[in-house]
């Protein structure tokens, strides 16, 4: 099948303490996956075990970042391609929803374990070449705590060669340091958890 058009690079965070956590993981990707059927190609990073930000009193979690391209078929319309915000607003509505189907709830507080936590962390838009900015009280583009938070900042440097800035490499590396010489979020011990198996592989094919 030929492709006419690149519209979007989209960096989603996942995380998971309640539960099979690498299944929840692997599951939420294959859930992504079915969802966005134009999806050309999809990498993840390692996985990461963290230990809790904010309410320290829960299990540890299982992190990863995946990469994911989503193209426009040859004479197919394509109706959940739209504006960046469009585009955006619609895809929140369905990771929310994939989330609700793997069982988390509704939380009343912040920091709470779950079977699944999916953040977007950037979209890129390859027509604009330029990243979706976005300021709405539901969703804030790119997310605005990514250079805040080791367990993202590690799985996304894994991928950090297919990323722009200011998500690419260097900058990376730098928040790392910067986190670090700062003391932010020293007690919160890291360390990869490996990679997917052959199982992984299977969902991208």
């Amino acid at each position: 099948m030929e492709f006419d058009s690149i519209f979007y690079d989209i960096c989603l965070g996942l995380g998971s303490n309640i539960g099979r956590l690498e299944d929840n993981l692997l599951k939420a990707i294959d859930l992504v996956k079915k969802e966005m059927t134009d999806i050309a190609v999809m990498v993840a990073s390692n996985v990461y075990s963290s230990s809790p930000v904010g309410n320290v009193n829960q299990p540890d979690f299982l992190n990863c970042v995946i990469l994911f391209r989503l193209l426009r078929k040859t004479g197919k319309t394509q109706g959940f391609i739209g504006t960046g915000r469009i585009f955006a607003e619609r895809l929140l509505l369905i990771l929310k929803n994939i989330e609700k189907n793997m069982g988390r709830k509704n939380e009343t507080e912040r920091y709470m374990p779950r079977d699944i936590d999916i953040d977007i962390l950037f979209i890129y838009d390859n027509f604009l070449r330029n990243f979706v900015n976005l300021e709405l009280p539901e969703l804030k583009l790119p997310h605005p705590e990514v250079f805040n938070r080791k367990f993202v900042l590690y799985p996304m440097l894994d991928l950090s060669i297919s990323f722009k800035k200011p998500f690419d490499e260097e900058s990376i590396k730098k928040a790392l340091i910067t986190l670090k010489n700062l003391d932010i979020g020293v007690s919160q011990k890291i360390f990869c958890y490996g990679k997917f198996d052959k199982k992984f592989t299977k969902i991208l094919r």
